[in-house]
């Protein structure tokens, strides 16, 4: 494969070089390594025109009018020469194997499949401002070609760096959109899951940096993304997109049930939750249900569903923090206290679990609907960081 690397530059002054090292590093190397200065404001291109001699491959591109990330992917696109793309954050850092295994990967799936796979992926680790580790194995999920788009509608599994995309198909799925500010990856591969397949490599081969000036470190704004992303599907879409995974119905019916409720469409899910629930004891019916009371301020029968959620899956760091909270609103502060905890026991970086618990300590907090804080999806096994701000 003839791969063009692209990495945008936005005041990385910091970590961009052991990036681009961690690209030269490579057991193979791409033909060209594009970076594009997304005119920063510190010393980023002095840094990338001394990076620029340490390999003829290195491209420097130096915009003079800020544009953002999605600007710059499409901008480097444009000017890269090969056949297939890998997209890199400038603060990321890719292990020696990521291209050589991304490239096998599309081989072994494309030789079962008739070139049906149009991109790869894979697993990750999140690292600090000191590359530390700071996170368990973020994971994928390998799917048939025509299963993709249903999984990342329900959850984006993509980090964008160490993305390798077949130009053609990137061009094909109209590039980054350069409206969005923020999910605008996750809008691309939805796009991209109309056209073909996702490899996915089942190994850590990216470490994600987690810092202050990361796009996808603010919660508040990937929410708002998000929900600008999913206003331009149809709800009979994304049924459809869903129901085409080779899951059990009552599955696939669950997991269209919790899209429907984050788009409050929460009367139509509720007739359907009612159907499934005499027939099938399974964990999400369960939760869903305890959502809908939530929203309809019934708090005992919410209790009443997330316990039984619990019975089947005890480790459902979602409904335990619900019923801590629940207890929260109850003013049963012990059982509150124990819930929360094992929430936390669980996944120990929760945050609605740890905003909960501050809330249940500060005595002078008059505890309401309006500041105790549902979890509304179930959760990652492994949590990704955010910033609340």
């Amino acid at each position: 494969m003839n791969i063009s690397v692209i990495i945008p530059c936005y005041n990385c002054e910091k970590f961009i070089e052991e990036t681009v090292d961690s690209i030269l590093k490579q057991s193979v190397l791409p033909l060209e390594i594009i970076l594009i200065n997304d005119n920063s404001s510190d010393n980023t291109l002095s840094i990338l025109n001394n990076i620029e001699k340490k390999s003829e491959i290195i491209k420097i591109f130096d915009l003079k009018i800020n544009k953002g990330p999605s600007f710059s992917r499409n901008y480097g696109a444009s000017k890269s020469k090969e056949d297939y793309i890998l997209f890199f954050d400038s603060d990321d850092l890719a292990l020696p194997y990521l291209i050589e295994k991304s490239i096998k990967r599309f081989h072994e799936l494309n030789d079962e499949f008739d070139d049906k796979y149009i991109l790869s992926y894979c697993s990750y680790v999140q690292i600090d401002e000191n590359s530390k580790v700071i996170s368990g194995i973020t994971k994928g999920i390998q799917t048939d070609p025509e299963e993709i788009l249903g999984y990342e509608f329900l959850r984006n599994y993509i980090s964008t760096s160490g993305v390798l995309i077949k130009k053609q198909f990137f061009y094909k799925a109209n590039k980054f959109n350069e409206s969005l500010e923020y999910a605008e990856d996750w809008d691309l591969w939805l796009r991209l899951a109309k056209e073909g397949g996702f490899c996915y490599i089942d190994e850590p081969l990216v470490m994600v940096r987690r810092s202050n000036n990361s796009v996808s470190f603010n919660l508040k704004n990937m929410q708002l993304g998000e929900r600008l992303v999913l206003k331009q599907y149809s709800i009979d879409y994304i049924e459809n997109a869903i129901n085409r995974r080779k899951l059990p119905k009552y599955i696939n019916t669950c997991d269209f049930v919790s899209m429907m409720f984050r788009l409050e469409n929460y009367e139509e899910g509720f007739k359907r939750l009612k159907i499934l629930s005499p027939n099938y004891e399974y964990y999400n019916i369960y939760f869903l249900l305890g959502l809908y009371y939530i929203k309809k301020s019934k708090l005992d029968l919410a209790l009443d569903n997330f316990f039984k959620t619990i019975k089947l899956k005890e480790n459902h760091g979602a409904a335990l923090n619900n019923i801590g909270a629940i207890y929260l609103l109850k003013n049963n502060r012990t059982a509150s206290l124990d819930f929360l905890n094992k929430a936390l026991e669980y996944f120990p970086g929760f945050m609605d679990a740890k905003y909960n618990l501050n809330l249940l300590h500060n005595e002078e907090e008059n505890i309401n609907f309006k500041n105790v804080r549902f979890t509304l999806r179930e959760l990652r096994d492994t949590l990704l960081k955010y910033n609340e701000g």
